[in-house]
């Protein structure tokens, strides 16, 4: 190949071999002239790629260029030289003077001293032996780098040094008088460290591990020291011999060693000129040599700082370690993860080594040297694209490798590209690893289906704020549901609420096998809602959800599914059973614990004063009940309890709740119960929408979901809301009039991520007068439109519209129809360059001015941030919020990865951040079912025969149902639901928070009522909103800005005990039983499943007969 190239090069007549090309003809074929002139091209290229075979070639070969041969001549060459200088101090040991020095004792026989000394004769053999060898391998070493300069090669200092103490030793074999002549062979020792430097370098060549270059400047800066330290030593102790006062080998060391040291002590004395001008010569030399080594040796380790350490040096073989690659390292991101991954159990032996190809901040080093990480964390700087830094991390022993990605790209699409190759790279070193990937676009899992787990940051994101938009707080809800906690956040607060959402929030998801279980080993046999509620009701988890052989995960299957010894069960519990050493001393710990935090909910119970007013209305009562039949619509409530008359008078009449008996009991008429509830809008939906799956899809990748979709496919033009078209003239969302309150999407972007927005929203399991209407406020400029092939997918789905438009403009709200919309979901998508916690900046000055605008609107953020939510909703006079602060640095100091949780905005659900779903994947290692447990749970995915996600309130009229136990018995013997949490508002008084806050916060609003400053802004806001709404042609008549002052705390309950107390206003998270897709799509009857039924009748209950009878009667 190369000849052939230096023949077109080299050719007079390149033209001359163009009718060859392409041919398989070989030059030898061709003329003769042709064929002379390849063969000393041949002979040329062989001149220059070295392939010449002469002596001096063969010699070059040998000693220079085949490394592992001349590595093995250097070392017998390191040895050579330092068994001279062995040889050398074993002579001055035995040396025991001239005897003309005691003879004559004239200066003459001092300075003959130095000139003649006592040598053995075998010592002298074995000197001149060892000197020939050095001769010898220095003849051949010049001879091969010879370069026509004789003056060069005599003033080489290597070749001068070997005149020096070899050559004089080998002339003393013809000269019998010479034997005893001194040689300075000490100096042999800067041959030997020459000679080291050389053979660290072949070292490197040679051994498949990389060496440290720092240990290699150690190694030159010692071995740089002994030669100086050993020439002064061995120099000192033969000049003595000229002077009176004699040393030995040992005490000469030991005056260097004093000298060099600066103390100078005065006990050794040099007397002589030459010794105390060779000690002046070794400072000198000191002062010179030293400061240059030690200078590149400091520069060398700086730079071995800022790369990290190498993994392949001071691992064990018994190490478990995983690797975590991002482009970026950030403290808090860190901080995050080391906490997550360490607080399983299973990772505590575990090392993790962070690859990253830029260098750490001063933050993030002060973190790594925490003794609690110190000997756990190692940092390597370098890219996962290259073999030799994933060799550094040893990605090919690895148990995982995190890759993840940085969030202070402003361009994702970007961060993903990087993301994929990344994690090709680790694939293509290390197949076998496997990988844990964080991307943010959907359409990126194409490229990377290969790993373990893919987290993808737009599909969580937008479809749990979505599921937020109609399900209260559920962001807050799944936020602590995954993180990791003991339930120590918020005990030793004051504030009772504080207790019981810092317990409930140490509940997670676990796993077991049925057959391993002691929670659920009893119910084998027993279908899934009787085992979820019995194990409630003794142990306190809750069953969820079920994984069968065929390995598809099943959300509450229902009564048809029978646990089996083989299923994998998930529940909720505060601790999984694998972490009870003793059993049942463990669970009457928990329930002393949970014992207390009911104590602490009872005492919250507001009275009940509504029994005065329904014992004076009972005709107003009635009417009520039989009109909430029609108009209330929600998912599952309790039935009426009877009127307060006959309660006060026969307090047994309890009613009835109904026995789980763990059979499957739907009769035939129960769809009758189910859907005996429609209107006219049934009609015209049922022939308008179908259920099945979208017929366009936005990526390539799209789990396949049935939903709510129309027959026929909307014109693009009615997609925009707020422009007329020649189908509909409307111009702003108040004028469509549609049959419930819409929810408002504003993107500063638009991405494929929106889609999994609209796709829980439009699930096929939602009741069609549920759907809201989704309108997309889109900044885009006014010539720009979303992709043609978003809007196409969007087209196929009721009641979806797009507009232009910002969140801070106030005409653009308006035309949204935010006077009537159900909730205003706010996100950001861009990352803006500035300052690391100011890029919420904008969005929270946004909402703000919504807020102050709309109070009653419910204000759904997106924050990059974690830290930024304390000034959502900001109120500069709300005292008791400004209060939240002073509890998030003391959780803070206690450790908690979650300081922020009692931020009153989080606690009610109302931001989110989505570096808070990090923690799926850094769990996964451990719960490698959390993804998909998390997709089918938020309705990014759909499973035959699984239940879903939804809730609903409790109004005064269900409160019958007294405590959270009751209500979960009555949902599962009656329709298969299963509570989960709940969602609870309560009012600020004595009983929900401190005594001290609440004087205080009574003292600070009486002292707001003095001042008219907040009404002159709420009158300009409510007067401004007024004259927009005017000029839109938007009736303003309901509009107040009704901006009271609000005395209400909302948080979540996660999996509360079983004698929990039910109030009005809660809010209760239920998994519901699978709905079949071919169900009509009518509206669901409020007193689904409450119809007493004689098979279902509690035995542990004393229960009235004619309870049936008096319902009738009400509703009739």
């Amino acid at each position: 190949m190369e000849t052939d190239k230096l023949m077109s090069e080299y050719l007079p007549n390149s033209n001359s071999l163009e009718p060859i090309k392409g041919t398989n003809y070989s030059a030898s074929q061709l003329n003769p002239s042709i064929s002379r002139s390849a063969q000393e091209l041949r002979e040329r290229a062989r001149l220059q790629y070295g392939e010449e075979k002469g002596f001096k070639s063969r010699l070059q070969e040998y000693f220079l260029v085949n490394y592992k041969s001349s590595l093995r001549i250097r070392t017998f060459n390191f040895l050579i030289k330092t068994l001279s200088c062995i040889l050398y101090c074993v002579r001055v040991l035995n040396d025991e003077g001239n005897s003309l020095d005691s003879e004559n004792g004239s200066n003459s026989s001092e300075y003959h001293n130095l000139f003649w000394v006592d040598r053995s004769h075998s010592l002298w053999i074995i000197q001149t032996i060892v000197a020939i060898f050095s001769i010898i391998n220095t003849i051949i070493h010049f001879i091969i780098t010879y370069k026509g300069s004789v003056v060069k090669l005599l003033l080489n200092i290597h070749f001068l040094l070997e005149i020096v103490t070899s050559f004089p030793l080998v002339v003393s074999v013809f000269f019998k008088a010479g034997r005893e002549i001194y040689v300075p062979i000490f100096l042999n020792c800067w041959l030997a460290n020459g000679i080291l430097n050389a053979i660290l370098n072949d070292i490197n060549r040679v051994s498949n591990v990389k060496h440290s270059a720092v240990s290699r400047q150690y190694v030159i800066l010692l071995s740089t020291l002994i030669c100086l330290v050993f020439t002064g030593t061995c120099a000192i102790e033969h000049l003595q011999r000229a002077g009176k006062n004699k040393l030995d080998l040992f005490t000469s060391f030991y005056f260097i060693i004093v000298t060099f040291s600066t103390v100078g002590y005065g006990d050794v004395i040099v007397d002589t000129k030459f010794t105390r001008l060779i000690v002046v010569s070794l400072i000198v030399a000191a002062i010179i040599i030293i400061p240059s080594k030690v200078e590149t040796l400091a520069q060398t380790y700086l730079e071995h700082k800022r790369t990290g350490v190498d993994c392949t040096q001071g691992f064990s073989q018994g190490d478990k370690h995983v690797v975590v690659t991002i482009t970026h390292f950030e403290a808090d991101f860190l901080q995050n993860f080391l906490t997550e991954f360490y607080a399983h159990r299973e990772h505590q032996g575990f090392i993790v080594v962070l690859l990253s190809p830029s260098e750490l901040d001063d933050k993030t080093k002060l973190l790594l040297k925490i003794p609690l990480w110190s000997q756990r964390v190692v940092y390597i700087c370098g890219s996962a694209l290259k073999d030799e830094d994933l060799e550094r991390a040893k990605m090919s022993t690895a148990v995982a490798c995190f890759i993840l990605s940085a969030r202070h790209i402003n361009n994702k699409v970007t961060t993903d590209e990087h993301t994929i190759l990344r994690s090709w790279a680790v694939k293509d070193f290390a197949n076998h690893v496997p990988q844990y990937v964080h991307i943010f676009r959907p359409e990126t899992k194409l490229h990377i289906e290969y790993a373990e787990v893919i987290i993808c940051e737009d599909e969580f994101k937008y479809s749990l704020l979505g599921n937020n938009a109609i399900v209260p707080g559920l962001s807050t809800f799944i936020t602590l549901l995954f993180h990791t906690s003991r339930g120590e956040e918020g005990q030793k607060s004051p504030e009772p609420w504080h207790k019981i959402f810092g317990f409930h929030s140490g509940n997670e998801i676990y796993d077991i096998r049925v057959g391993d279980s002691r929670f659920f080993g009893d119910y084998i046999g027993k279908s899934f809602v009787y085992a979820s509620f019995y194990a409630h009701k003794s142990f306190g988890v809750c069953l969820i959800a079920v994984e069968s052989s065929n390995g598809e995960i099943k959300l509450n299957p229902g009564n048809k599914h029978i646990l089996e010894v083989d299923d994998r069960v998930f529940y909720i519990a505060l601790t999984n059973e694998e972490s009870l050493s003793n059993f049942k001393k463990d669970i009457n710990k928990q329930k002393k614990n949970i014992n207390k935090t009911l104590y602490i909910a009872q005492l919250q119970k507001p009275i009940d004063q509504g029994e005065i007013e329904i014992q004076s209305h009972t005709d107003q009562q009635k009417t009520k009940k039989a009109k909430s039949l029609f108009q209330k619509a929600k998912s599952i409530t309790a039935f009426k309890s009877n009127s307060p008359q006959s309660m006060k008078n026969s307090p047994s009449t309890i009613p009835n709740i109904g026995q789980v008996t763990g059979y499957d009991e739907s009769s035939s008429d129960e769809d009758d119960d189910e859907t005996i509830l429609h209107d006219n809008a049934d009609d015209y939906f049922s022939n308008e929408i179908i259920k099945t799956y979208p017929p366009v899809a936005v990526y390539i990748g799209t789990s396949p979901v049935v939903c709510h979709m129309l027959k026929k496919q909307r014109p693009i033009c009615c997609l925009q809301i707020a422009e007329p078209c020649q189908h509909c003239n409307f111009k702003t969302a108040i004028e469509y009039n549609f049959p419930s309150q819409a929810i408002i999407v504003a993107v500063d972007k638009t991405s494929s991520g929106l889609y999994n927005l609209i796709i829980p929203l439009r699930a096929y399991y939602r009741p069609v007068e549920e759907l809201h209407p989704i309108i997309l406020l889109l900044e885009l400029k006014e010539t720009q439109t979303p992709n043609p092939a978003f809007l196409d997918a969007i087209s196929w789905f009721p009641m979806i519209y797009w507009m232009h438009g910002k969140i801070s403009n106030l005409e653009n709200l308006l035309k949204a129809g935010v006077c009537n919309a159900n909730s205003i979901i706010v996100i950001k998508e861009g990352y803006t360059d500035v300052e690391e916690h100011l890029a919420d900046c904008s969005t929270i000055i946004t909402v703000q001015k919504i807020h102050r605008m709309f109070p009653t609107l419910r204000v759904i953020t997106e924050l990059t941030h974690a830290s930024n939510m304390r000034f959502m909703q900001f109120d500069a006079y709300n005292f008791y919020a400004l209060q939240q602060s002073k509890f998030e640095k003391r959780e803070k100091k206690r450790g908690s990865q979650m300081p922020f949780m009692f931020r009153l905005p989080f606690a009610q659900g109302n931001v989110f951040s989505a570096n808070m779903l990090d923690r799926l994947l850094y769990q996964a290692l451990v719960k490698n079912y959390l993804i998909k447990f998390t997709r089918l749970l938020l309705g990014i995915e759909q499973t035959s025969g699984s239940g879903y996600l939804t809730s609903f309130r409790i109004v005064r009229e269900d409160l019958w149902i007294k405590n959270y136990g009751r209500l979960f018995q009555k949902l599962c013997s009656s329709c298969s639901d299963i509570p989960i949490g709940i969602y609870r508002t309560n009012k600020m008084n004595s009983k929900t928070i401190s005594a001290e806050l609440e004087k205080i916060k009574h003292e600070e609003y009486g002292s707001k009522s003095d001042t008219n400053l907040n009404n002159f802004y709420r009158d300009n806001l409510s007067r401004v909103v007024k004259e927009g709404m005017q000029h839109l042609g938007i009736i303003c008549d309901d509009y107040q800005c009704k901006y009271e002052e609000k005395e209400e705390l909302s948080y979540v309950i996660i999996n509360p005990s079983h004698d929990m107390e039910i109030e009005e206003g809660d809010i209760i998270y239920i998994i519901r039983a699978p709905v079949k897709e071919s169900a009509t799509s009518k509206k669901i009857n409020p007193k689904r499943g409450l119809i007493r039924k004689e098979t279902q009748i509690s035995k542990e209950i004393n229960v009235l007969s004619n309870y049936a009878s008096q319902y009738n009667e009400e509703k009739n």
